[in-house]
């Protein structure tokens, strides 16, 4: 299913994060980051699974086993799952039996197969099968933020669905807060439960501040008075892209060091799907990452930051076009960049049932519909630095750089014939910048540039014209140089199924609106870390 030596690496970095994690829970904030009991961070890479549509139990379960699913959810490296609930799932629905639950919608075939996949969960409630997927999460040392998703159990979302916003038709401010307590207490001695979200993309034409505040701090307090362990998780306006009033107006809770905030980024989140393709990649994406500051980012910065995570974000893994590559490089950019923790839509590769249709694919979800492989081969390479703890708080260690290549998801190294090229990101060769030079750390050798097409070297000359890099464009993710007579070169990937890293002429660093060549071989980023 996976490249062996890919697997291997993320096999050991999980099990040793997950052997930690088991004894240290449960978690707290400590400025921007969200810690353990000791304070020491404990950084979040998480994947959505989808429990809240009609059949309100985790789907693709009758597709394989619950122990095999979290199993394979591990070996991806993930350490927690935003699983998803409906309030009235516990409000009204609680006493619906599984199996009779899918026999409601007709699915018939699928309750055949949970009965043959997963035989205990056939006959119990769906308030129970919660439960025994919740404790199958512990049994594996998972976390788990648990997320109020909608009230009425159905596909979400669109802005008149009726569950937008508070006294929207499914959604009753009361009855959200008795679902949101319903929970809480039921997870509470269950320390995997690291988390519990408030509510999934708040929208539509109801949405205003006030109501907002209002009930938001209500659902704050219910939280944390039936459960004070968890972290507090709060959605933003504008299906989760937009918290920018708290600049002004901060949420005053008073639960102390468990409040976390969640922000929302697709490709279609900032703009029309096609400005990815139609417009200067480098300008887009800088516009993208600049409107995250201005609407969430901000809150990890100044002098009274907040934790921060990206909730959701996802790319069609099945149709895995220019578009989507090009928003993803972009959105990986800007997490690895403010080490963000962060969760991806979505582990299900399809649906029981979905907006009255059945065995539906989740075109963006991890798996194929029958979760026996990856829709999208290249993941475990690509999100490697993802999964990455690049920034902890408590050490004393003196900060470096990593230089990363987002579109191939690897980080620069060394060779032993002294030249640069792309590798694992665990073995990233580290990096100090002085003025213009690239210096690699304990070793004081520079990175230089031969000429046009040729691979980059590390070289003991640096004062020489090649020795001194530059950040170009919109983005600043091109490093230049300049060659003997003056012209710009680029780092660039030299291909597809080459490590080596060449210079070239450098494209579309001039971000005019006929610069519509994909830059992506030639993003490099220096990225800032402490461990």
């Amino acid at each position: 299913m996976m490249r062996g030596k890919h697997l291997c690496l993320i096999l050991l970095l999980s099990f040793s994060i997950l052997a930690s994690i088991s004894n240290s829970l449960p978690l707290s904030t400590n400025k921007r980051w969200i810690v353990d009991e000791s304070g020491k961070r404990v950084k979040l890479h998480c994947v959505n699974w989808s429990s809240h549509l009609n059949a309100m139990i985790a789907e693709g379960l009758d597709t394989i086993s619950l122990k095999n699913l979290i199993s394979q959810l591990k070996e991806l490296g993930f350490n927690c799952v935003r699983y998803t609930w409906s309030t009235h799932m516990f409000t009204r629905y609680s006493t619906y039996k599984v199996g009779e639950n899918f026999e409601k919608f007709n699915l018939s075939d699928s309750r055949v197969l949970i009965k043959y996949y997963n035989p205990s969960l056939e006959n119990i409630t769906v308030v129970e099968a919660f439960d025994f997927v919740i404790d199958e999460f512990g049994k594996q040392d998972m976390m788990v933020l648990v997320d109020n998703h909608v009230s009425d159990p159905k596909w979400c979302c669109d802005d008149k669905d009726g569950n937008g916003f508070f006294d929207d038709k499914y959604f009753d401010p009361k009855e959200w807060l008795e679902g949101l307590s319903n929970v809480a207490n039921r997870v509470k001695g269950k320390p995997q439960v690291v988390a519990i979200g408030l509510r999934n993309e708040l929208r539509g034409p109801k949405q205003n501040q006030n109501n907002w505040y209002k009930y938001m701090s209500q659902g704050v307090r219910t939280v944390h008075n039936a459960n004070p362990n968890v972290l507090v998780f709060v959605s933003g306006l504008n299906y989760d892209t937009d918290l920018s009033f708290l600049k002004t107006n901060p949420l005053n809770t008073n639960i102390g060091n468990k409040l976390v905030y969640e922000v929302h980024s697709y490709a279609w989140s900032s703009g029309p799907r096609s400005d990815w393709i139609d417009k200067p990649l480098n300008q887009k994406c800088a516009k993208v990452m600049n409107g995250l500051n201005d609407r969430a980012g901000f809150l990890i910065s100044g002098s009274n930051p907040s934790a921060l995570v990206m909730s959701e974000f996802g790319m069609n893994m099945e149709h895995l076009d220019d578009m989507n590559q090009r928003f993803m490089s972009c959105i990986m950019v800007y997490l690895v960049g403010n080490d963000l923790d962060w969760a991806l839509w979505a582990a299900q590769g399809a649906y029981y049932i979905r907006q009255n249709d059945t065995r539906v694919s989740e075109t963006f979800g991890l798996w194929n519909i029958y979760f026996r492989t990856l829709r999208y081969a290249e993941f475990p390479q690509r999100f490697q630095l993802l999964h990455k703890k690049l920034l902890e708080p408590s050490s004393n260690s003196s900060k470096s750089y990593i230089i990363y290549h987002p579109l191939s998801g690897q980080c620069v190294r060394v060779s032993n014939n002294h030249k640069l090229e792309l590798g694992d990101c665990e073995g990233a060769s580290k990096w100090n910048q002085e003025g213009q030079q690239i210096k690699l750390v304990g070793n004081g050798a520079c990175i230089e540039a031969i000429s046009e097409r040729s691979q980059v070297k590390l070289s003991s000359n640096c004062m020489s014209q090649q020795s001194f890099w530059e950040k170009l464009s919109a983005t600043n993710l091109h490093l230049s140089t300049l060659d003997r007579q003056g012209q710009n070169l680029c780092l660039e990937r030299e291909s597809h199924t080459s490590p080596k890293i060449v210079t070239r002429k450098c494209i579309c660093v001039d971000d005019t609106p006929s610069s519509l060549d994909d830059p992506q071989t030639q993003w490099f980023q220096l990225v800032t870390t402490n461990v």
